[in-house]
């Protein structure tokens, strides 16, 4: 995959998404015993769109944003928090 054809990938709203032209969370498989250039190689090998793929009923869109300071870890638990709040 070029960089050209991930930044378009990048690109599609969520709205403009098929779940059947994504890849399904639960059928990436990644062998942690491989270096890390070998798992990203394998995921992208895997992956129809590595910026989105079917979480079981969902679509899950990742995007990334420079410049930010907050780890993952960190607005995985502002998720959280903002689920308990609806709840």
């Amino acid at each position: 995959m070029t960089m050209e054809q991930l930044s378009e990938l990048q690109k599609i709203p969520i709205m403009e998404l098929r779940r059947e032209e994504l890849s399904d969370a639960d059928e990436i498989v990644i062998d942690t015993s491989k270096d890390q250039n070998q798992r990203v190689q394998s995921f992208l090998g895997q992956m129809k769109n590595p910026f989105a793929q079917n979480v079981g009923e969902y679509i899950l869109q990742v995007g990334y944003v420079e410049g930010v300071q907050e780890t993952l870890d960190d607005r995985m638990i502002q998720l959280v928090r903002k689920q308990i709040a609806i709840i």
